[in-house]
């Protein structure tokens, strides 16, 4: 019998008494814990009082996908925007609490995912039981977001499981599955089959009946770890300090949730009073919810969700891809080609740069065993999938050919190769030569890298048929598509050209080098300009450089120097950094060549600065070099809207996302503070500095 009924949520009783509560979201294919259906699960469990006697309740999800998702991002950007989140909050919070405090024992049954806000709903049950399916997930998205979980479950959390588990699950983003959820006693039940799972119910039930409520904030169990770092306030002190430290190292300075979160879980930690608890977590959440970080972060995870590729239909894609090039690059190109079932023609320069590429390939194809995301099975079915010739014509015609940075074509190259395969779009990747009638350019910093977005140039005179086959190919690869137009150069290496040439400046002053990349990695950048050098490496730098700068000549001199050391970048082990597997060390022979060849006048003003001033001002030089860079480029009208800019920023350059990308933080700093700083510089440094004529455009 249905005893409520609404958009998101249903309870029905059972003969025997029973409440079942299922969440179930109209019209959505995921349970999204938002104001509306909080507000029915409030109203449904005051519906519950009005029934004398209930022996359990069961809360459930109706979705296939999953338990419950929260928070619903675009009820909170637009809650954020009127400047009425902490509602959000506070109605979570008194739901959480009814629900935690109902006299009946409850049972939480959970199959899928089970995240944010929706965690903290099954939290506030007795009993849980779940459902071992590869995607069943307990965990706490929100400090991604810059924000903390808010509807007060991380005090029994910490009570039950420890300061230390809570804190590697709440702050640290751990996602704990199945086998692991109940290890940790956040389940009383597991089950991997049906027939166990109505087993384990009947069990839990039998339970729940006999011993009734459960106490929320049962303390953790015995341990000689739990004594050593738990029990007593040296050992949290030492856990808090080492947790500290490994924030202060991955998390940008601005970014405060982390931070202030272990804060707050070390201090519920030795809370008695459950309403002194909530209240705390109600302070930290309406602090965090409204800031202009949570809401730079969570513009961009709608963004990605807005930008997922997605292309016609009835496109199709490519049947074969061929890679024009050698070396590391195009070895990440087929993988990523051959992972999702393109095959892919190799064209090489020699034999031993393509012996050398596919060696690369190879170790990338076989470095997917170790992880054991593929088995030597799907490996090899996938290098079966790619051919390595050093001369044309390929056994079969390829629909794409991609010139990539490390292409060995001329023109001439080029005319001969669509004679050869008239039907073949040809697409550039390589912007130090300019070629005309190209099908279009596609530029991707790290093929398998971190950053998903591609710069796509289409000419303005290509069919719609054509545009979408571009599309359908970026879309089938994964990876997000921000069109450009009014170039043939790619816009972060542009930006990332401009930062670099200011950083070598800072070395010629003598700035630490070492210094100057930690510096941009608090401020949130992924990596300094000096670091994509050596992810590029020197050879393409150079080009590149003598491409955008013919004019200048010390740093091609400084550049050949390296390149006689073999300073070649990430693949040779040695660039500007030292590197070996995912560790980085300054190359000190570096900055001191650099300080010795290029030989700069360290300014008055600088010099009498401390060290730490002098790299946060190097800091701000790198970056505002950046941001006159992109002024000049939308002034260009390359992009379509100042959004295409700010993503491609964050998700193809690193630039930090907590900032809102460029266009944001200029107008959050405010025309005074960059006038200032421009009329301070230039009378410093020089007329680099001078602010454009298009920068009011920021500010129209």
């Amino acid at each position: 019998m249905v005893i409520f009924s609404s958009n998101t949520v249903r309870i029905e009783k059972d003969q025997d008494g029973t409440i079942m509560i299922v969440l179930d979201v109209k019209g959505e294919s995921a349970n999204k814990v938002n104001l509306s259906l909080l507000r029915d699960l409030d109203a449904g469990l005051d519906k519950l009082d009005e029934i004398p006697s209930i022996p359990i309740i069961t809360l459930r999800s109706g979705k296939t996908s999953g338990f419950a998702f929260g928070p619903d991002l675009h009820e909170w950007q637009q809650l954020q925007a009127n400047g009425d989140i902490a509602r959000w909050q506070e109605e979570g919070m008194r739901v959480y609490k009814k629900l935690r405090d109902l006299k009946a024992p409850t049972i939480a049954a959970i199959s899928g995912p089970c995240l944010g806000a929706g965690l903290e709903l099954a939290l506030a049950c007795d009993y849980r039981l779940i459902f071992d399916r590869p995607n069943t997930l307990f965990a706490f998205p929100e400090v991604e977001l810059g924000a903390c979980p808010a509807f007060g479950s991380i005090y029994s959390l910490a009570k039950i499981i420890g300061f230390e588990k809570a804190t590697k699950l709440v702050v640290f983003g751990a996602r704990w599955k199945g086998r692991e959820i109940f290890l940790n006693r956040l389940a009383d039940g597991i089950a991997q089959t049906e027939q166990q799972l109505r087993s384990e119910f009947t069990r839990l039930m039998g339970i729940a009946l006999n011993e009734g409520k459960k106490n929320h904030c049962t303390s953790a169990p015995f341990s000689l770890r739990a004594m050593l770092f738990e029990k007593n306030f040296a050992g949290r002190a030492i856990l808090n300090r080492a947790f500290n430290r490994i924030i202060d190292k991955n998390t940008p300075e601005e970014i405060q949730a982390p931070r202030q979160t272990l804060n707050l879980v070390s201090n519920l930690v030795t809370l008695k009073s459950s309403a002194i608890a909530e209240q705390k977590i109600a302070e930290l959440s309406q602090r965090l919810l409204p800031s202009s970080t949570c809401k730079n972060l969570v513009k961009f995870a709608l963004e990605d969700l807005f930008r997922i590729p997605t292309a016609p239909v009835e496109t199709p894609g490519p049947n074969r891809v061929a890679l024009i090039g050698e070396g590391k690059t195009v070895a990440e190109w087929a993988f990523l080609h051959a992972s999702r079932g393109i095959p892919v023609s190799i064209q090489g320069k020699t034999p031993e740069g393509l012996g050398k590429t596919l060696m690369a390939l190879n170790r990338l194809m076989h470095e997917t065993i170790r992880k054991g995301i593929w088995n030597a099975a799907e490996v090899e079915k996938r290098l079966g999938l790619i051919e390595g010739s050093t001369n044309a014509p390929f056994k079969e015609k390829p629909d794409i050919a991609l010139l990539t940075a490390y292409s060995f074509f001329s023109a001439t190259d080029v005319d001969q190769f669509k004679k050869n395969y008239p039907d073949c779009m040809v697409m550039k990747a390589d912007e130090s030569n300019i070629w005309q009638g190209e099908s279009g350019c596609l530029f991707q910093q790290y093929p398998l890298g971190r950053f998903p977005c591609c710069e796509l140039i289409i000419p303005e005179t290509s069919s719609l048929i054509k545009r979408d086959f571009l599309l359908a190919w970026v879309s089938r690869l994964g990876k997000t598509t921000v069109t450009i137009s009014n170039t043939k150069s790619s816009i972060a290496t542009k930006v990332l050209l401009s930062g670099l040439r200011e950083n070598l400046e800072l070395l010629g002053e003598g700035v630490s080098l070492e210094k100057i990349e930690t510096s941009l990695r608090k401020w949130g950048f992924q990596f300094g300009p000096l670091f994509w050098a050596d992810w590029i490496g020197l050879d393409v730098i150079t080009k590149l450089l003598a491409f955008h700068f013919p004019s200048e000549t010390e740093t091609p001199e400084l550049f050949s120097q390296m390149r006689t050391r073999l300073w070649l970048g990430i693949e040779e082990g040695k660039g500007w950094f030292i590197h070996h597997k995912n560790s980085w060390w300054a190359n000190l022979l570096a900055q001191n060549l650099a300080k010795h060849h290029l030989k700069r006048n360290v300014d008055p003003v600088s010099n009498s600065m401390g060290k730490v001033n002098q790299v946060r001002e190097g800091r701000e030089r790198i970056l505002f070099t950046m941001l006159i860079a992109f002024t000049n480029i939308r002034a260009g009208n390359v992009f379509k809207t100042e959004a295409d800019l700010n993503f491609l920023a964050v998700r193809a350059m690193g630039w930090p996302a907590h900032s809102g990308g460029p266009g944001p933080w200029i107008r959050l700093k405010g025309q005074a503070y960059w006038d200032a700083l421009s009329a301070n510089y230039v009378s410093r440094f020089g007329p680099r500095f001078e602010l454009p004529e298009s920068w009011n455009l920021w500010f129209n």
